[in-house]
């Protein structure tokens, strides 16, 4: 019995290295370069391409055979011991990102401006539910929650009036305790966090939670094969286990 899986993907930047999220490290792993396989109507590619390439999970890493095609027509095969296939999976510190965010500045306003760095987006805006914490100084807004209404990369804006609060001197946490629902059926590509659907590319407000899995599993692809930038590869990944995929 296996797990099997199949797609496409493109090459996202010729000549740089590409994760493939697979959800597992496959046992057998085989693509095909459709763009150069059916360039032209069929011609042959205008210099020499990798057309077809595969790998096992017993071969070194950044390995891979090779199918290669010229512009004589001729084809090629071989085995390349880098810059080919390597097993990847998210390192163990970076598994679980905080939701928490760092205060360095708040501002006296009819909605308070937040200086902490951030991801969100406009998205977030009217959704994303935050609470204060350990602020110096300001502490009137310690325990409060807002919502978030606007940001940048280094400041957000909420909908808490502290106008006439203290000023703000030092420290605070903004936890974010509820953001846009953790939405199931997304499939992974670059960018995007888990359970998100490809058009949202939100990576850390996904949760109501403090913290999520942002771990991800698959195959790196090496320089070598990940030559033109927006070749298209069809794929199929095997992995042996005790049962079927579904």
């Amino acid at each position: 019995m296996a797990v099997i899986r199949k797609g496409t993907f493109s090459v996202a930047d010729g000549g740089v290295a590409q994760n493939l999220v697979l959800g597992f490290i496959p046992s057998y792993f085989k693509m095909t370069n459709y763009t150069q396989t059916y360039n032209s109507g069929g011609s042959y590619p205008a210099e020499p391409q990798v057309l077809m390439s595969e790998w096992y999970n017993d071969l070194a890493n950044g390995s891979a055979y090779n199918w290669t095609s010229g512009a004589d027509g001729v084809m090629s095969f071989g085995l390349i011991v880098s810059n080919g296939f390597t097993p990847y999976a998210t390192p163990d510190a970076s598994l679980f990102p905080s939701s928490n965010l760092a205060i360095t500045g708040i501002s006296k306003a009819a909605q308070a401006v937040i200086t902490a760095a951030n991801s969100f987006t406009s998205n977030d805006y009217g959704v994303t539910t935050v609470t204060f914490s350990n602020v110096v100084g300001m502490t009137q807004i310690n325990t409060l929650r807002g919502v978030v209404q606007s940001a940048t990369s280094g400041s957000f804006v909420v909908n808490i009036n502290t106008t006439g609060f203290s000023s703000y001197v030092s420290g605070g946490i903004a936890n974010i305790i509820t953001g846009i629902p953790a939405l199931q059926g997304g499939q992974l590509s670059s960018g995007n966090a888990p359970g998100f659907p490809p058009a949202q590319t939100n990576t850390s407000q996904i949760l109501n939670a403090p913290i999520y899995n942002a771990g991800t599993i698959g195959l790196t692809m090496g320089t070598s094969l990940m030559v033109n930038t927006s070749d298209l590869w069809e794929y199929v990944a095997y992995l042996d286990a005790d049962f079927t995929s579904a």
